[in-house]
């Protein structure tokens, strides 16, 4: 399910002020030192510090998915960062070893962040573009090329000097005008330069020839670099592109002994070459371009058109040489010769449209924007035909003359490609009016496009949003006439409609508010929102429907589906009427996922209830027709359908049950034997729910007996006890409101109770908790739910037979077992609310729950003993909650002192639980709101309130003690610490009677867990915490038993393996060493196991505690690790010593 608060585009347009706020004030401590001066800052770093360059980059990182957020503060955040790059280019001096990148890296990462995010076209435009720093640039270039040791940034350094030096070769001046500092090589491998290409040319060629075939984005920023160079006035002049296009080609068709091998150092030559076949100045260069690119376009084996990237380039060159030609029509020359002799044209347009469906999507986004811009140079004849064969295209999966769409057999492929290229003509404005009905009719198909894999994944997310993009483009390009000009009759999905903008925003609403994908559904809205908008007085209830079918609104899909199809189907009827047909489709009741489906079947019940009368019955009547066609198979299908009917009907949306229990008759055979496929569906569970809403509807409606006898009580009998012989939560969740309904109504038409009798259920329960496996667990479930309702609340033999049956079912073999029959009882305890109870039951039931509430089985998958006190922590809340007003019952006391302990456990979720129900239910101060309010130290020191009391009930001391072995024993770090401030903190703070009787809890405490390994370890581990804290070393001169306290430490880890207990015992043993009366007893018992333990860890443990207590020197610079032999005069002469004859 999804939440609320998942709305993550509009999260970041909230806090966008305050993101952008932090990076302008972080980037000066980043780039500049403080300021000694009153000048704005000092000098600029040499090196950045890591944790504020990852800070900044945290702060534009979020900004990818709306970037224009940017756009208001890029003039006040990028021109400082370029300042500080320049004074560092001038004055470079780092320091020689630093952890922290160089300032230069850290700069280039920033803006190449802000490139990645926003587009590198914009963050140039903010760059400086004055010819005295092109130099500089240019020197910055030829460091990186010479330096051999590249850090983990530098391929982005390298990628902004060149967009930057791209940039600078704008400038109006000729080169030869700028710098005569000549390059320690004057010539280029593999080029033969004009002799009078001035220096900084040569320069720029030698840097942009060494970047083009590197692997990263260098190779994007070298080829548009060397495009600027080549297509300057004064390079054209020279005819420098000659020679470096002569070379692109060569290694972009493998001739020359020195053409690159690998695809990825083609790809560099290929974006150069689609850079010059967009310039009209370098016409000549064309024909020889346009030869090899055609060439290797049409080879099937070409690694040209294996690769995406290197097809998307090809694809785009001959796009550019396409429009070249066009422009180029009326002159004469080598352009006009291409276009008329070689056909480039026919050519070009045939290979765009085959490339509409290649197999990568790179490649038709750009097949199809490349056939948009030509069609823009055709003549308006020629641009007709071409679109029509896009639209014939579509034709070939298009019904003739019905609206029923069958794509199994379609490519989505191809579907994507030409529906892209109708979105971009419609863009350009390019399609005829006279297209508009044929277009309008592919892009609706387009709009519903969707296909399942045999592995169930979906296709066609992303032909629907090419749809949007081009409704939303017909939307702003075309005028209200033409588009009223189209009539209705043309469109194949006009359903009574006056206009074809009125059926396009009823697809839309469809889209906005029933589409799986949460992209489409936003596209779908802003082109509604646009259609609208530029269409006025055309959509009925237009404005309302913009505010309702909000981009934001429609984000979640469960929002979406049932609250904004709602609102927008109050609006009028044709809304209402396609809202619900489209919910009874692929995108609401049709879809695979149970969560999707559930939405549509809420959807359908809200649809219902907007037209109480006639309106509901037809939703129904619609749900019942698409029942009667499903077939048994389609499990997904069945179960939204049933699930949508006990919806409407729980609703009071439906009051023909007659019709409806036709359907409860089929779902015996549609349910079989429960395959995996039935359950994944959750289909048994909207079958329990539809019978539920319906047993409920004939209760309310005071049936006649006539009614009655037309039930169907077989059907029902056979569904309700396959389901309780079901163990899966959804089943099991839909079972007591199934039982509560049936019940009555079976009493009321006089009928055997059948499998929810009393005794059949108490017999079958008892016989399927006694298995390991968890099969009838609905039994139990039913039995709890229907315990006080087979006679007045909890009294009479059913009832007691009923509670000792769950009851019993606490002390089962199988964990799971033990949590289903906690859950049942907690049915028991809620279904008795109100009414009488004996209290003999009650104290049953609380037995019960107090066996869950400790409840501390290990296995192999850990504490599965947590999953029972949870469950009945919640049972346990609802007995305090009726029945713990009587302070003076022990069940009570016993439960309240359970609930006490769990508000200290170590677990999580089972400390949150009890702290709820502590809070509710008994004495406690503490808002328990999350996790955080149960973990901090005032937390724990409300919770360990009842120790500060003189006059504390000792049985609820003793649970609170009990409860600080877990938190403040053994567990994680900062509970320990928080817990155990709170406990040093209340024990301090007592007096000497009242730590006393804690003191000999806590003895007694312990002595009771010398049998639970899991707790006799926290328990040492707390007590060895107190004594190095001094506080029982209060009572030295009291009475309290320090020998039955040191005899039960001796018994926890006698003959035992467990090292982390003896190494927690050794540390109690140095505690207890302070206390005269123990004294003695203590050091034998160390002298005893350094000799005699057979663990090394062990032995060095005892002769550091030994040391620390006795300060013998004999102890010191002995080796305890080695075998206890070697140190055996030791442990004689300290037995002399310290033990007494």
């Amino acid at each position: 399910m999804e939440a609320v608060d998942d709305d993550e585009d509009l999260k970041l347009v909230q806090a966008s002020a305050n993101l952008l706020s932090n990076l302008e004030s972080a980037l000066p401590k980043l780039l500049w030192r403080p300021s000694t001066t009153s000048g704005k800052h000092g000098p600029v770093h040499t090196r950045a510090k890591r944790r504020d360059l990852d800070y900044v980059i945290k702060l534009i990182e979020p900004f990818q998915g709306e970037p224009q957020l940017l756009d208001a503060r890029l003039k006040y955040i990028v021109p400082p960062i370029v300042e500080a790059y320049l004074e560092y280019l001038q004055d470079k001096n780092p320091s020689p070893t630093s952890n922290h990148p160089l300032l230069e890296d850290a700069v280039c990462a920033i803006l190449y962040t802000l490139c990645k995010v926003r587009g590198y076209k914009v963050i140039v435009g903010c760059f400086n573009n004055e010819a005295r720093y092109l130099e500089l640039v240019l020197k910055a270039l030829e460091r990186t090329i010479a330096s051999a040791a590249d850090s983990d940034g530098a391929w982005q350094v390298h990628c902004i000097l060149l967009l930057w030096l791209s940039h600078l070769l704008l400038t109006p001046f000729d080169l030869a005008s700028i710098s005569d500092v000549q390059s320690t090589e004057s010539v280029v491998p593999g080029l033969q330069l004009p002799t009078d290409l001035p220096p900084i040319a040569t320069r720029c060629l030698q840097i942009g020839v060494h970047y083009l075939p590197v692997s990263t984005k260098a190779q994007d920023a070298a080829a548009a670099m060397l495009v600027r160079l080549v297509i300057r006035p004064d390079m054209q002049r020279l005819r420098t592109g000659d020679a470096i296009v002569r070379r692109a080609l060569n290694s972009v068709d493998g001739r020359g002994e020195e053409a690159p091998t690998s695809i990825y150092e083609r790809l560099g030559p290929l974006r150069f070459l689609a850079g010059i076949a967009a310039s009209a100045d370098l016409a000549h260069l064309i024909p020889d371009i346009y030869q090899t690119c055609e060439k290797l376009a049409n080879e099937a084996d070409s690694s040209i058109t294996s690769n995406a990237v290197a097809k998307k380039l090809s694809v785009k060159i001959l796009r550019n040489i396409a429009i070249l030609c066009l422009r180029s029509a009326t002159a004469d020359g080598p352009l006009l010769s291409l276009l008329e002799n070689a056909g480039v044209l026919e050519n070009v347009i045939d290979y765009l449209l085959r490339s509409l469906s290649h197999r990568d999507t790179p490649v038709r986004y750009a097949a199809a924007k490349a056939l948009s811009l030509i069609v823009q140079e055709l003549d308006p004849a020629m641009g007709h035909e071409v679109i029509q064969a896009v639209l014939d295209s579509f034709k070939e999966d298009l019904p003739r003359k019905t609206t029923n769409l069958d794509f199994r057999n379609a490519d989505p492929l191809k579907w994507h490609g030409l529906t892209l290229a109708l979105a971009h003509v419609l863009f350009k404005r390019t399609a005829s009016p006279e297209q508009l009905p044929d277009i309008v009719n592919a892009l609706i198909a387009a709009l519903q496009f969707e296909q399942r894999t045999s592995t169930g994944s979906s296709l066609g997310t992303n032909v629907r949003d090419a749809a949007n993009f081009g409704i939303w483009s017909f939307s702003r390009r075309y005028t209200t006439d033409e588009l009223l000009a189209v009539r209705t009759t043309e469109i194949l999905y006009a359903s009574g409609q006056k206009s074809a903008i009125q059926t396009v925003a009823i697809q839309l609403i469809l889209s906005a508010c029933l589409d799986p994908a949460g992209n489409i559904r936003r596209g779908s809205s802003a082109a509604l929102q646009e259609l609208i908008g530029r269409h006025p007085n055309q959509v009925y209830e237009g404005i309302s429907l913009v505010q309702i079918v909000e981009y934001q609104v429609v984000g979640l899909r469960w929002r979406a589906m049932v609250k904004v199809s709602r609102k927008a189907a109050g609006l009028h009827h044709m809304y209402w009427t396609a809202l619900i047909d489209g919910v009874l489709g692929w995108q609401g009741i049709g879809s695979p996922g149970v969560s999707s489906r559930e939405a549509a079947a809420a959807a359908l019940a809200e649809l219902s209830g907007l037209h109480r009368a006639a309106g509901a019955e037809t939703v129904s009547s619609k749900v019942v027709e698409c029942v009667s066609r499903s077939a048994a198979s389609d499990a997904e299908g069945l179960h939204g359908l049933t699930l949508a009917l006990a919806l409407i009907v729980a609703g009071g949306g439906s009051n023909d049950g007659g019709k409806l229990w036709s359907v409860v008759e089929r779902l015996p055979d549609w349910l079989g034997n429960f395959s995996p496929r039935i359950l994944r569906s959750e289909l048994p569970s909207a079958a329990a729910s539809l019978v539920a809403a319906l047993c409920r509807l004939h209760l309310t409606n005071e049936s006649e007996d006539q009614d009655l006898a037309a039930t169907p009580f077989a059907s029902i009998e056979t569904l309700t006890e396959r389901t309780l012989a079901r163990q899966e939560d959804s089943i099991l969740l839909s079972i007591p409101p199934l039982t509560r309904a049936l019940l009555p109504l079976k009493r009321r038409a006089g009928k055997s109770l059948g499998c929810i009798g009393a005794q059949e259920l108490c017999k079958r329960v008892a016989a399927d908790s006694a298995k390991s496996t968890l099969g009838g667990a609905g039994r139990a479930i039913a039995l709890g739910t229907l315990t006080p309702l087979y006679g007045d609340g909890l009294k009479g033999e059913k009832a007691a037979t009923a509670v000792s049956t769950l009851a019993a079912m606490t002390t089962a073999m199988s964990v799971d077992w033990r949590v289903v029959g906690m859950r049942a009882l907690q049915f028991t305890i809620e279904g008795s609310e109100g009414r009488q109870a004996e209290p003999s039951l009650v104290e049953t039931v609380a037995g019960a729950v107090h066996r869950g509430l400790n409840d501390y089985t290990i296995d192999e998958r850990g504490d599965v003993g947590s999953l029972v006190r949870l469950q009945a922590v919640a049972c346990a809340s609802n007995i305090l909650r009726d029945y713990g007003t009587d302070d003076e019952t022990e069940a009570v006391l016993l439960l309240r002192a359970d609930i006490a302990r769990l508000s200290l456990e170590k677990l999580d979720r089972v400390r949150i639980q009890a702290a709820q129900c502590r809070k509710r239910y008994m004495p406690f101060g503490i808002h328990v709101t999350d996790l955080a309010s149960v973990s901090e130290h005032g937390y724990f020191w409300a919770a360990m309130a009842p120790l500060r009391l003189q006059s504390g009930h000792p049985m609820l001391n003793a649970a609170v003690l009990d409860g600080c072995f877990s938190c403040a024993g053994v567990a994680a770090e900062s509970l320990i610490q928080a817990s155990r401030g709170a406990l040093v903190e209340t024990l301090v703070n007592i007096d000497g009677p009242t730590l006393e009787a804690h003191m000999s809890t806590f003895a007694a405490l312990l002595k009771g867990v010398l049998t639970e390994n899991s707790n006799t370890h926290a328990a040492l581990e707390l007590l060895a915490f107190l004594l190095d804290m001094q506080i029982p070393q209060r009572l030295v001169d009291t009475d309290f038993k320090w020998r039955n306290l040191l005899s039960t430490v001796q018994k926890s880890h006698h003959k035992s393996n467990d090292i982390p207990k003896i190494l927690a015992a050794l540390h109690v043993y140095r505690g207890l060493a302070d206390v005269p009366a123990l004294r003695s007893e203590v050091l034998k018992k160390l002298v005893s196991m350094l000799g005699s333990n057979p663990y090394p860890r062990i032995r060095a443990t005892v002769a550091e505690v030994l040391f620390v207590v006795t300060g013998a020197e004999a102890l010191k610079e002995r080796n305890w690790i080695g075998p206890a032999a070697q140190n055996r005069e030791v442990v004689v002469e300290l037995q002399r010593e310290y033990v007494p004859r």
